[in-house]
């Protein structure tokens, strides 16, 4: 999975045996090109894998509800053509597919979604209705979250653009074979599982660092108490030493930051989206904070419109341009947040959340 989030894949081939396509899928593709193909053909699935992926970065924070799926993948059929359709519906069930539907008409196509909820939906551009194919499949993606496979005979500038406006997780151009809608099909359910199982994890840290956030600060809140307990006692006996001065004023410092980071982070008024604070460890990182900054801010994670979730960066001991860097980026985005660590008060990359004092994180680490 590290490498679905360093650069998308879209594979090459020649082969659509199911080992080649079974390999394919478990490398977490973006797309699955047969030979020979043409340039309107690769062009349509670099610049899908391109878009898709995009998506995918942006939404990885989000709560996705899928539908547990069967053995066998469900398809809906969109396509106002019925020779076009029959043919399609053939190839799908060669192919070991179920075709739960043919739809002619993008309000048919929505319903359909809502009722028969399938795994995929292939879906033509141009069809009857007032709502076109890219319509239906904007709205079917946000509603139900069913990825959408884009099936035409056109490939002009406008159309493509159109289509990549949606999101679409494929894009494939008439005439193709069974093998190569097979192949795309494969690839783009394995693809939507992947990315689920990411952000499911992703979600799981965030709650299991939350709850270590809470027994560190115990343990620091019990330590600190025991010092400022020793010192009051040495200071009112009048055997106080030169430790527990030492320990003192920074102890009490301690305690004052737990006393606020203790308070529960704040909540939007969805318990399934909650407050987040993304803590961004970065010792001499020149060459990488600009754009680790960026990516994270562009995550679509909000409620009620408004950014859920703020980033801070902890400029720990660089010595190279980072610093400069960060002004930069604190000019650009109000989200973002820094603190600074200088020698001796460095660890190097090697933060401590729990012991910063400014700014306190607002929501769960």
């Amino acid at each position: 999975m590290s490498s679905w989030m360093m650069v998308p894949v879209v594979f090459l081939t020649a082969y659509s045996d199911p080992e080649t396509i079974g390999r394919a899928r478990r490398a977490g593709a973006y797309g699955y090109l047969l030979k020979p193909y043409d340039d309107r053909k690769l062009r349509a699935a670099v610049e899908t894998a391109l878009r898709r992926y995009r998506a995918d970065v942006r939404d990885i924070l989000k709560v996705h509800e899928t539908a547990v799926r069967g053995p066998v993948p469900g398809v809906l059929i969109v396509e106002d053509e019925a020779i076009i359709a029959a043919d399609l519906k053939q190839k799908l069930e060669n192919a070991g597919f179920r075709v739960l539907g043919v739809e002619d008409t993008g309000e048919g196509a929505i319903a359909a979604a809502s009722e028969l909820e399938p795994d995929v939906v292939i879906m033509d551009v141009y069809i009857r209705g007032e709502m076109d194919g890219i319509k239906a499949a904007e709205r079917i993606q946000e509603r139900y979250g069913i990825p959408v496979i884009y099936l035409t005979a056109y490939s002009d500038d406008a159309t493509l653009s159109r289509i990549l406006e949606s999101e679409p997780y494929g894009y494939l151009l008439k005439p193709l074979n069974t093998e190569q809608l097979q192949a795309e099909i494969e690839v783009v359910l394995e693809n939507l599982r992947t990315t689920e199982d990411y952000s499911r994890r992703v979600r799981e840290v965030l709650v299991t660092k939350a709850e270590e956030m809470k027994i560190e600060k115990t343990g620091i809140f019990f330590v600190s108490s025991v010092i400022t307990a020793l010192a009051v006692y040495g200071f009112i006996t009048g055997s106080m030493t030169w430790l527990m001065y030492t320990l003192f004023i920074p102890t009490v410092y301690s305690l004052m930051h737990l006393a606020f980071s203790f308070g529960e982070p704040e909540k939007p008024s969805s318990s399934a989206m909650p407050m987040v604070s993304i803590i961004v460890p970065a010792n001499n990182e020149e060459n990488t904070i600009e754009g680790c900054v960026e990516t994270l801010s562009a995550l679509d994670y909000h409620v009620n419109g408004e950014r859920n979730y703020e980033i801070i960066v902890v400029n720990d001991g660089s010595t190279d341009r980072t610093g400069e860097i960060l002004e930069g980026l604190l000019r650009k985005h109000r989200h973002l947040k820094a603190v600074t660590r200088k020698a001796p008060f460095a660890f190097n990359g090697r933060v401590m959340p729990s012991m910063m004092v400014s700014p306190l994180p607002r929501g769960i680490l």
